[in-house]
């Protein structure tokens, strides 16, 4: 998960409270009024205990420059190191809500979550995203593949936790799908390491998912964390009512696809995909496919036969006016462009550095996920155009 803002590539590392230059920043928190935004007093006073106390004066009637700046790109102030600036900003829109649409808000209490977590003020960005989700319930993440991975974990935990405190029943959409991990259960060693090739694989199904079918993917971050939520550590689990009812009502997705790859023989490997029906537990697909193993273009096959000739027929026959061979010639385009990967061993090597990249994550090392991501956007032409 790469995250980047206005050009430039950031880790975790980056944000958090032991790098100096942050801290600088997000330390030297300052009271309402100081900075130009507007003269209002905080009007959360959860929010409002981290700062100052200083003696209110009436709500600006127009929103200063600074305030201007503020609504136009919350996140920017959070991205560029401006922490004092926008938790000033941030307050005086909670203090004075006219400043602001309502979009300008939420986007503000965004950014204000995400700088009281990147200054281990956890209690902080809890009521910030707390306050967001209890305005809009159905409020979620525009791009959490751009945001620091603590911040969308934050988010998620409250926004899941919400929703399975309310009596609203599971509103389950039919074109949205969410990806579990494609897992190892190899019990030899083949030419390549098979923990990071299974991650990597899983990320190129999500992709190509995206990019080449109707369907919405659940983020994969949020899915883990509604996974840890719930307690899901096993994936066949899912057929279990007490795991499927609330999983379905946390990420919306009617179906859950997941599955596992096995070194068969040294160059060859064996994927099992296995697709669940979470409203009803049923299997809609098991299927397995094994495949020669030895070259970017083995994986170019594999990756062809997943998407056109298992997953496509299976989309077609779970939506109404789709059928499967509309479906693989909208596909066919998409493939035929990511043709150029074959070359050599560069699109295994991709798939590799990608599952580096998914693993470090999950391990919490973010500055090994990021430096991971960067080799992998190296090998990737399609990034190299941007």
């Amino acid at each position: 998960m790469r995250h980047i803002h206005g050009g430039k590539a950031f880790t975790l590392a980056q944000i958090r409270p032991v790098a100096p230059l942050l801290a600088a920043a997000l330390l030297a928190l300052v009271p309402i009024g100081t900075s130009g935004c507007s003269q209002a007093a905080p009007a959360n006073t959860q929010l409002a205990a981290s700062q100052p106390a200083e003696t209110s004066a009436p709500a600006a009637a127009e929103p200063t420059d600074l305030m201007s700046e503020f609504l136009g790109n919350p996140m920017s102030f959070f991205f560029d190191l401006r922490s004092k600036e926008a938790l000033t900003c941030g307050q005086a829109i909670l203090a004075n809500p006219s400043l602001a649409a309502d979009n300008q808000r939420e986007e503000a209490l965004v950014a204000l979550g995400a700088i009281y977590v990147a200054n281990s003020r956890p209690r902080e960005a809890e009521t910030a995203f707390t306050i967001l989700l209890e305005e809009n319930p159905s409020f979620d993440l525009k791009s959490p593949e751009l945001l620091p991975p603590l911040v969308v974990d934050e988010f998620y935990k409250i926004k899941s936790r919400n929703i399975l405190a309310s009596d609203a029943p599971a509103e389950l959409d039919i074109r949205t799908l969410a990806v579990g991990d494609i897992e190892n259960n190899s019990i030899v060693s083949g030419k390549y390491n098979l923990d990071k090739f299974a991650r990597g694989l899983t990320q190129i199904i999500i992709t190509d998912l995206n990019e080449a079918t109707p369907l919405t993917i659940v983020d994969r971050q949020r899915l883990q964390v509604i996974r840890e939520e719930i307690a899901l550590s096993n994936n066949n689990d899912i057929s279990d009512p007490e795991y499927r009812v609330p999983f379905g009502k946390l990420t919306g997705a009617q179906s859950f696809l997941f599955g596992s790859i096995i070194q068969a023989e040294k160059d060859r490997v064996r994927l099992d995909l296995r697709w669940v029906d979470t409203s009803t537990g049923e299997v809609l697909l098991a299927e397995g496919v094994e495949s020669k193993l030895k070259s970017s273009n083995d994986l170019f096959k594999l990756e062809q036969k997943v998407l056109l000739d298992m997953l496509l027929p299976q989309i077609a026959a779970m939506l109404d006016g789709e059928n499967a061979k509309d479906l693989k010639n909208a596909a066919k385009p998409y493939l035929e462009e990511k043709k150029r990967l074959k070359k050599d061993d560069a699109y295994v090597q991709l798939l590799l550095k990608t599952g580096e990249a998914m693993i470090a994550e999950e391990n919490g090392d973010y500055a090994a996920a990021q430096a991971a991501w960067e080799e992998a956007s190296m090998l990737n032409p399609a990034d190299q155009r941007h």
